[in-house]
């Protein structure tokens, strides 16, 4: 229990940070507050927590991963020109949402050049590489299964924490931090009009799938976490499903 309250404790204050970090009152009247995904933010902290650098380094490098995850999600929600009627350029609040998504890049590399961690900088680079190369075979994926968009989705959305953690030799835990993301972004709707179709299906599927590989960790506090975090991702989907 007591692991677990300090946990959270560490999340909420990661949290704070990772919001003062990203507020920006002109940009904020403009486009959709960034969110922030509580799983990733977990699954950084865990990795971090691992790790053997001092604790200021860590603090500095989950809230840098998490201004690389917040601008690659800002880039992605702005529309595409080509796919809208009478839309012959792009509109205002889509340029400042790239903007926004520019600056949040900015912030990473100028938090990352004072505490002068090069090898780092190097891996979120070619991880930013990868995900836009994932989108783009997603982009032109025409007559794909259900199954192959699942996985351009899960690849595309959890890239960057399995990166993280085969980086800090953590590798045996990155099947089910994949599937704990998928269920997310399923859940959360960021995903192709395909599968939004059968979504309860999909997602039951893969609920199913994840509560088995949740119980077949041998890690138990990992477990407990993971299983806390799950249980209640799932419990919010179903009651607001309810209302």
């Amino acid at each position: 229990m007591i692991i677990l309250y300090t946990m959270e404790r560490e999340l909420r204050q990661l949290k704070e940070l990772i919001k003062n970090k990203i507020h920006h009152s002109f940009l904020l009247q403009h486009i959709e507050e960034p969110k922030i995904n509580d799983c990733k933010l977990y699954f950084l902290n865990h990795i971090l927590n691992k790790s053997t650098l001092a604790p200021e380094t860590k603090e500095q490098l989950i809230i840098t991963s998490m201004l690389v995850q917040i601008a690659l999600d800002i880039h992605e929600q702005v529309p595409d020109s080509n796919k809208l009627d009478n839309s012959p350029s792009i509109g205002v609040d889509s340029q400042l949402a790239i903007l926004a998504g520019d600056y949040y890049s900015g912030l990473y590399y100028w938090l990352l050049s004072e505490i002068e961690e090069r090898e780092f900088i190097k891996l979120l680079a070619t991880t930013i590489k990868q995900i836009n190369e994932l989108k783009m075979e997603l982009y032109f994926l025409e007559n794909g299964t259900i199954d192959q968009f699942l996985t351009y989705h899960k690849q595309i959305g959890s890239l960057l924490i399995t990166n993280l953690a085969r980086y800090f030799g953590l590798e045996n835990f990155t099947p089910i931090m994949e599937e704990v993301l998928l269920t997310d972004i399923i859940i959360n709707g960021s995903i192709d009009g395909l599968l939004l179709q059968d979504k309860e299906k999909v997602l039951g599927i893969q609920i199913n799938k994840t509560n088995d590989m949740i119980d077949n960790l041998k890690n138990e506090s990992l477990m407990h976490g993971i299983a806390d975090l799950f249980h209640s991702m799932v419990y919010q989907h179903t009651s607001s499903e309810l209302d």
